[in-house]
């Protein structure tokens, strides 16, 4: 008898074993099981194959050898075609293939060593690539914020330069570290913001030559900074002195844009509070030239009494644009009012008021979502009452007169057992030809009310085309921050959702927009992490994402996650 049993427990490890060795690593499991993303292989190997196992990703697939081997060469077949390889990356144990698969096709990858042996694995592509973490980035100890309010959250930013050689991390602490992606290494640090609670790294920038990092942070000062590769500051300049400054209300470098020439656009921001009954904000953009001379400011010879947290440009620097915000009214730059510069000279070419939602608001805010097509011919931004608009910049400069081509109420007020709640509106893409709108957390204009349940536009994805139809949407499911973009794949960090208060939403998502079809075909991977997400990026030749973890602190006083920032392929 005991012998069966033995039989049996040996069955049941090799089966076990088998699921294992067929498994594509990936960061998250779960997420990919909940996902539908596949994380399995179907192999079958010649004898003596040195390849550990074959992972897929965005941007090709990355083999593991069971041990170090010298290889001279690397090939792909699939159904007897030769398959091209744009780029073969080594390590000792590793190698990245660069080449473009098709899903559920069956691959034979070919390792010849450098005494001529060969041998070969086949495996079978995903539905889906997988999210591999490659290491982590340990930050500073933070204080973590209470989970229930989104505007406390542990702040960070991350930016890959062009090249896709460097990550630069700036953090809630201002801390600014310089990281080369290969290994992972730290190549210098530099504690810009010291001894300021709640200073921190606002928005950092890469020229587009790689060369320089530009780096604006929220302190007394207001810097912005350019340093090289080396970490040497080149320059800097602060708003300080301009919107002024108390350790409560801080001001910003908010928002960095650079052109194709190297110019450099900024919104600059500071909130004062409430002064009587209105809040106050004091707020300017400003232009600098590569060398870090002043090109021109916006206004020129005064403040404006709103807020301006966003800007963006045209590759070729023609117009600068941006949106502002306020708490309340505005006296003299109206809250909610869309400018658009001569990006040269910064004069106005023109500006539009969009009036508040009424009875449910008597102000406009515009915060981070007022961008322009590369061409300039349009426009898109959103209110935070739930609003989205398209201008045809190119008709308004011919006659003066600004016009709105559409509106969509994606998320504006409504009524539910007395209590008015709204989606907020935070984040404006364009993605070649599609315009994507991110909703937010659910909020209830009932100061003496929470939302009875979410808003049905809440924590989600829109996209539409340039005449208004909507082309898909997507439920989140958690507050999503600023999405980091390339020519192929949008990735949202995800962190806390307010009314659900789902915790297994954390994480970041990666839709790859050059599929046709409808969201769930577009959503591409999947990676969760067990503290909120709050900043991601993504690599321009898609190769990385980095996602950064901060720790949040439940009402019981237990905190989850941890302040670090996931390397994944």
């Amino acid at each position: 008898m005991k012998w069966k049993l033995l039989i049996a427990l040996l069955i049941m490890i090799l089966m076990t074993a088998g699921c294992a060795e067929n498994s594509q690593e990936s960061g998250s499991s779960a997420s990919a099981q909940a996902s539908g993303i596949e994380d399995t292989q179907e192999i079958s190997s010649e004898a003596g194959v040195p390849i550990d196992s074959v992972v897929f990703s965005r941007t090709g697939a990355l083999l593991t050898l069971k041990d170090e081997a010298e290889i001279s060469e690397i090939r792909i077949s699939s159904e007897d075609n030769q398959v091209d390889v744009l780029d073969i990356e080594k390590t000792e144990d590793q190698s990245f293939l660069s080449f473009d698969w098709t899903p559920e096709t069956r691959y034979k990858f070919e390792v010849i060593t450098g005494s001529g042996a060969s041998s070969a694995l086949e495996v079978y592509a995903p539905e889906k690539p997988a999210l591999k973490e490659e290491y982590t980035i340990e930050l500073e100890d933070v204080t973590p914020g209470p989970i229930e309010k989104t505007s406390m959250n542990t702040k960070g930013v991350t930016k890959f330069s062009p090249d896709s050689k460097y990550l630069a991390i700036g953090t809630h602490g201002g801390s600014l570290k310089f990281i080369e992606l290969a290994t992972g290494e730290k190549v210098w640090e530099k504690q810009l913001v010291k001894g300021i609670s709640d200073a921190r790294i606002a928005d950092i920038e890469f020229s587009e030559d790689s060369k320089h990092l530009i780096v604006g942070e929220e302190s007394p000062d207001a810097f912005i900074y350019c340093f090289d590769l080396n970490g040497t500051e080149i320059w800097k300049f602060g708003a300080g002195k301009e919107l002024g400054s108390d350790l409560k209300y801080m001001p910003a470098m908010k928002k960095i844009k650079l052109d194709s020439n190297g110019n450099i656009y900024v919104a600059a921001s500071r909130a004062c509070g409430y002064i009587g009954e209105k809040y106050k904000y004091l707020g300017r953009v400003y232009s600098f030239d590569p060398e870090g001379n002043l090109r021109w400011k916006f206004p020129e010879s005064e403040l404006m009494d709103s807020g301006v947290t966003w800007i963006d440009a045209t590759p070729g620097g023609e117009y600068a644009v941006f949106g502002t915000t306020c708490f309340t009214k505005a006296d003299n730059w109206k809250d909610g009012t869309v400018h658009v510069l001569n990006g040269n000279t910064g004069e106005e070419h023109w500006s539009y008021q969009i009036l508040p939602v009424e009875p449910f608001f008597d102000y406009t805010s515009i915060w981070y979502s007022t961008q322009i097509t590369p061409d300039g011919e349009q426009l898109i931004t959103m209110t935070s009452d739930g609003r989205a608009f398209l201008f045809n910049n190119s008709r308004i400069i011919e006659t003066g007169i600004p016009e709105i081509a559409w509106q969509q109420n994606i998320s504006t007020p409504i009524v539910v057992s007395g209590v008015p709640i709204y989606g907020s509106a935070n984040y404006a893409y364009i993605v070649n030809d599609t315009l994507i709108f991110s909703i937010g957390s659910t909020f209830s204009k009932d100061k003496n009310k929470d939302a009875p349940f979410e808003h049905p536009s809440g924590n989600s994805l829109f996209a539409y085309d340039s005449d208004g139809n909507l082309l898909w949407k997507w439920r989140l499911d958690g507050y999503a921050g600023e999405c980091a973009q390339n020519d192929r794949y949008l990735v949202i960090p995800l962190a806390q959702n307010l009314v659900t208060e789902d915790r297994s939403v954390h994480g970041v998502y990666v839709f790859d927009v050059s599929k046709s079809g409808g969201a769930s075909s577009r959503l591409s991977q999947i990676y969760g992490t067990e503290g909120i997400t709050v900043s991601a990026d993504i690599s321009s030749d898609g190769r990385y994402i980095a996602a950064l973890e901060a720790p949040a602190r439940l009402d019981d006083g237990t905190v989850l996650g941890e302040y670090k920032v996931h390397i994944l392929t």
